[in-house]
């Protein structure tokens, strides 16, 4: 068993992993790196006046694969008013959850005699430890091409959504929006909530089609699980069901095929992955990632109202004079001009780690202790490990979205805690 381990990240996954090794009998030291400030619960659960909620029901939110009610039992104790299995609760009182998990592993390395260490700072020197365990999250959404330095710098570009700078944001001129999926819904109610009255427009390529969770999670018919699982055998598959079940029974039937997801992926073709990506990832996206009704509902009235306007197009130019920014971009195939207060970047996390930021993937890529996998959607991983292929002289092990290309589906809770599991159980058992 190793005895000395690097924790990289302040969010759910690192502390899962840590919390899995205390559990299954860790002795040793474990260092875990975070971001100044961070409250080892990521930035999507912290407490804020904005009226987020969780995009999964509580029942699927424990953060303990083999206790699946143990979400809903902290809801009882803490917040009963919520606990309903079928609810989705506020991301806040998700933060209070991994808060109080966080803390209570704290207590349990303690009695193990564990050396539990936080360091603030991703300033890792490497070859100290026996294994490392890259718990990064989501990276910056990917800077659009034609952006100066002088842009990017400005308070006009806010390349961050989930932490806005709303105090350098003026209340006049509409906000432009990159981007249509879970973030931007996020970052309207956001705005909204601080107070931002004005007119928002939400741009990006295939425009805003976000689906609701179906309001009845049952699944009355079903369906046996494809035999030929090839990308163009599935496809015709769920085209299939598509069209001979209600859309909120189709919706469900996909729910139910999640465990094979990740199996079907891996035996694609390279072929097969690139055209997934270039031909069908925003339908699959659209899919799977969905809203709760509440929200769906709040989205609704700003557009219907107008304050919220939602275009497909392209982004041109985009510039700033001092005062506010000059944005120009297409839709309807027409060309618009615009003055805006600011925009916002919500095009999602970046996936491709040869144009990541994060200091601590640029110094593993750049001794090639960690590799690109091939179609740049993460780092290049045994899916049965989550050892990281390299020419490391330790062990790296990835979790979350750093492994989208070797699992695609990898950046739910039901996901990163089972993956957590996994890799404490690899780090017990290596030598």
């Amino acid at each position: 068993m190793p005895k000395k381990i690097a924790v990289i990240g302040g969010g759910f996954s690192g502390t899962m992993v840590i919390r899995q090794l205390i559990d299954h009998g860790f002795k040793g030291t474990i260092h875990r790196f975070i971001q100044e400030n961070s409250e080892t619960g990521g930035p999507a659960y912290k407490n804020n006046s904005a009226p987020l909620l969780l995009n999964v029901r509580n029942q699927n939110m424990s953060a303990f694969p083999d206790d699946p009610s143990h979400f809903v039992r902290f809801l009882e104790l803490h917040f009963p008013e919520h606990a309903l299995p079928n609810n989705f609760v506020l991301r806040s009182i998700y933060g209070h959850y991994l808060k109080s998990i966080w803390d209570e592993t704290k207590d349990l390395s303690k009695k193990a005699e564990i050396q539990l260490q936080l360091v603030s700072s991703f300033q890792v020197d490497h070859e100290e430890y026996d294994a490392i365990v890259l718990a990064t999250g989501n990276e910056l959404p990917r800077i659009p091409t034609g952006l100066s330095t002088k842009v990017i710098a400005s308070s006009f570009y806010q390349g961050n959504p989930w932490e806005i700078d709303f105090n350098s944001i003026q209340h006049e001129l509409p906000i432009f929006i990159l981007g249509n999926g879970l973030t931007m819904v996020d970052t309207v109610l956001s705005l909204r909530q601080a107070g931002f009255q004005q007119k928002i427009v939400a741009l990006s390529t295939h425009g805003f089609n976000m689906l609701v969770h179906p309001e009845n999670e049952v699944l009355t018919q079903q369906v046996s699980a494809p035999v030929q699982q090839d990308l163009h055998s599935l496809v015709h598959f769920f085209n299939i069901q598509r069209k001979g079940l209600s859309h909120a029974q189709f919706l469900l039937l996909v729910d139910s095929f999640r465990p094979y997801f990740s199996t079907w992926w891996q035996r694609f073709s390279l072929d097969e992955k690139k055209l997934f990506i270039s031909k069908f990832r925003h339908v699959w996206g659209t899919i799977r990632h969905r809203i709760p009704t509440q929200i769906a509902q709040k989205i609704n009235e700003e557009r219907i109202s107008g304050q919220l306007v939602v275009q497909a197009g392209k982004l041109l130019s985009f510039q700033e004079n001092g005062q506010f920014a000059q944005i120009a971009y297409t839709s309807d195939n027409k060309v618009i001009n615009g003055d805006f207060a600011c925009l916002i970047n919500c095009t999602g996390p970046e996936t491709d780690i040869t144009v990541m930021s994060n200091p601590v993937i640029k110094d593993l890529l750049s001794k090639q202790w960690i590799l690109p996998d091939l179609i740049r959607q993460g780092i290049d991983i045994q899916a049965d490990t989550h050892l990281a292929l390299g020419n490391s002289p330790m062990k790296i092990y990835a979790i979350g979205n750093l492994c989208k290309g070797t699992l695609w589906e990898s950046t739910a809770v039901g996901e990163l805690r089972a993956q957590a599991k996994l890799i404490a159980k690899g780090i017990l058992e290596s030598k």
